[in-house]
């Protein structure tokens, strides 16, 4: 496979056997301070989240489930939920009110696939690297009754 390098406008084909992946250290610190959530958000399948309380004896419940957003995103995994509506959760339930999804935007990384990151070392030696972009995401964090 070949993928274009983009460094200072000029672009080229490259091989992509030629190009490094980026360690967690480094796309934690590309993702910035507070970017990783341990509530919502898992750098490992086997990591945990950190548990919330989320809708402890309110009218609308939620199922909560783990997104695989692929390995071309950091972090990988996400929870979500999905509002669970009877019809006659919220009151009234005449149908005026229902139960709806309550969201965060938090940022993930997401790998370009179409470029690289071009760097010259000190010795002159050109290296390149996987390009990752920040990437905004809505993530469900539980449900409530709204008209």
């Amino acid at each position: 496979a070949v993928v274009s390098t983009q460094s200072t406008g000029r672009k080229r084909v490259l091989d992509s056997s030629k190009i490094k992946a980026l360690d967690e250290r480094q796309l934690l610190e590309l993702l910035g301070e507070g970017g990783l959530s341990p509530e919502y958000m898992k750098i490992k399948d086997s990591d945990d989240f950190t548990f919330v309380k989320r809708n402890q004896g309110q009218a609308c419940q939620s199922i909560e489930f783990i997104e695989d957003l692929s390995d071309n995103y950091f972090p990988r995994y996400v929870k979500n939920v999905v509002c669970v509506d009877t019809g006659f959760t919220c009151k009234p339930s005449d149908g005026s009110f229902s139960c709806v999804k309550t969201t965060i935007v938090k940022h993930v990384l997401k790998k370009d696939d179409r470029f690289a990151l071009e760097h010259d070392d000190d010795s002159g030696k050109t290296e390149y690297y996987d390009l990752w972009k920040k990437h905004e995401i809505k993530i469900g964090v539980g449900c409530e009754c709204s008209n």
